[in-house]
């Protein structure tokens, strides 16, 4: 279960990369003030596409992950980390790539599909582990 979090944590830590990257450009491109990063008060309507795309596809890889690395955990620590559990932990890495990939461009269409496909992964993961924990 290590393999897919430290995969998931590296795609996260090229999406602030990729977040950081454009806002360096929008700055040295004068599309924003630096001044903007002390309050993020400026209107998303008046911010470059590239710099909401990738703070939001950051912002997301902080969210429901969180619930993944919590169940990768769980399984660990439940030696619950047989074959089903690695493939739906996969499984769940490949969605989101392939969504960060998308929102990094700014696709919406595949992008909630692939959300909604990490998701059913991410609830059977847990029904793995509720389920196995009740059968005990």
């Amino acid at each position: 279960m290590i393999y897919p979090m430290a995969a998931l944590v590296l795609l996260t830590f090229y999406a602030a990369l990729r977040m950081f990257m454009a806002r360096v450009a929008a700055v040295k491109n004068n599309q924003v003030s630096i001044e903007y990063f002390k309050t993020y008060s400026t209107p998303s309507d008046q911010l470059p596409a590239i710099m909401i795309y990738t703070q939001r596809c950051y912002n997301n890889l902080l969210e429901m992950p969180i619930l993944f690395y919590a169940a990768c955990l769980t399984a660990m620590a439940t030696q619950l980390t047989g074959t089903l559990m690695l493939v739906l932990a996969w499984l769940y890495v490949a969605c989101r790539i392939g969504q960060a990939a998308l929102h990094l461009r700014g696709k919406i269409r595949w992008r909630m599909r692939l959300f909604m496909a990490s998701m059913i992964c991410l609830l059977a993961m847990w029904g793995v582990l509720v389920g196995t924990a009740l059968a005990r």
